[in-house]
């Protein structure tokens, strides 16, 4: 069980990289091919939006992944980090800012909600608690 939290790690690196490229490198972004949404006024700032969103993705994903393979004793911090990223997200999507349209993401960022917060309640659960001082001699 403690290889959870590291394999859920893992897969938002490359959910992150993938999701961080369609945003990035697709022509709409995503907006109109992938999420149905209308994009004949504003094209320019949506799909610019984005782009940005895309590439800070895609930065996270590196930096999981890097966890992942250099410093597992980071996973219970970059998972929370997610989680607190996902709930966001997901509020944003569904309460404060919703979309006039559902979008693929929203569904699909409720599932990982709850497979990121189950992650790191496991990660909590098994990382040993040391205090902040006593850490750093």
């Amino acid at each position: 069980m403690r290889w959870i939290p590291t394999a859920v790690l893992a897969l938002m690196g490359l959910i992150n990289l993938g999701r961080g490229a369609i945003h990035t490198f697709t022509a709409d972004g995503g907006a109109r091919s992938i999420a149905g949404l209308d994009l004949s006024s504003n094209r320019e700032t949506i799909v610019s939006f984005l782009a940005t969103l895309g590439l800070v993705q895609m930065a996270k994903g590196v930096f999981e992944l890097y966890v992942v393979a250099r410093r597992r004793d980071l996973v219970a911090l970059f998972l929370a980090m997610q989680t607190v990223d996902t709930l966001l997200a997901v509020g944003n999507l569904y309460f404060w800012r919703p979309l006039p349209v559902t979008v693929p993401g929203q569904p699909f960022n409720l599932v990982l909600l709850f497979v990121q917060m189950a992650a790191l309640a496991l990660a909590l659960r098994s990382s040993p608690s040391v205090p902040a001082a006593r850490a750093a001699t």
